[in-house]
């Protein structure tokens, strides 16, 4: 599984240097991305083909029946990501000097704003569309990419965190530990939950129209 997942970021390689701006725009000014269409391995599909066309829109229905079969599982997968980025937190902040620490809280709050103008970019209420399906499972990936892209997450603790040389390797350190622990997670789970993991919380609004 690893290997797979690797190999996959590698096949988009060619396409890291343009999608690393965007990215690291969208960081800094707080906007909500489109959907990437990386890693269609996890969805079994070939990434080669997967470059070329556009992914086919998800069935609700199956949507849905894949959420209630694997529900437990999705829900043992978010607690386990979120303990192994609360152990990085942890560890990044020990790294800092009191002068850094204003700019720790000032980059935790800035999260927070990310994620309400993600959430709000999702309806309220109603059915999803198959559009809007496919969109909250693509979110997942870059969660994947900044994980496994070491040198792409050290550099936004590097800028947001003024890191000097001592602390930015200590910091990959930590970095690759997470990334060590992180897919190792994803090998001892369900191949579809990462790409469940973000519809979980909307499951009930998941279904064929009626």
């Amino acid at each position: 599984m690893k290997a797979r997942i690797l190999i996959a970021l590698l096949t988009v390689a060619v396409f890291a240097a343009g999608y690393g701006a965007r990215v690291w725009a969208d960081h800094h000014a707080c906007k909500v991305p489109p959907a990437p269409k990386l890693l269609g391995e996890l969805s079994g599909q070939n990434t080669t083909a997967a470059a070329s066309s556009p992914e086919p829109l998800p069935n609700p229905a199956k949507i849905s029946s894949a959420l209630q079969k694997l529900g437990p599982e999705i829900d043992k997968f978010q607690a386990s990501v979120k303990e192994i980025d609360d152990e990085l937190d942890a560890g990044v902040l020990a790294l800092l000097h009191p002068d850094q620490k204003p700019l720790w809280d000032k980059m935790v709050a800035h999260r927070v704003v990310y994620r309400a103008q993600e959430e709000a970019g999702i309806p309220a209420d109603g059915l999803l569309t198959p559009e809007q399906i496919m969109n909250l499972q693509q979110r997942p990936l870059y969660k994947l990419l900044a994980v496994v892209v070491v040198p792409l997450k050290l550099e936004w603790l590097v800028h947001d965190l003024n890191l000097d040389d001592e602390q930015q390797e200590a910091a990959r350190k930590l970095l690759l530990v997470r990334r060590e622990k992180f897919l190792t997670l994803l090998d001892s789970s369900p191949p579809p939950t990462l790409r469940l993991s973000r519809l979980m919380p909307l499951a009930e609004r998941i279904g064929e129209k009626k």
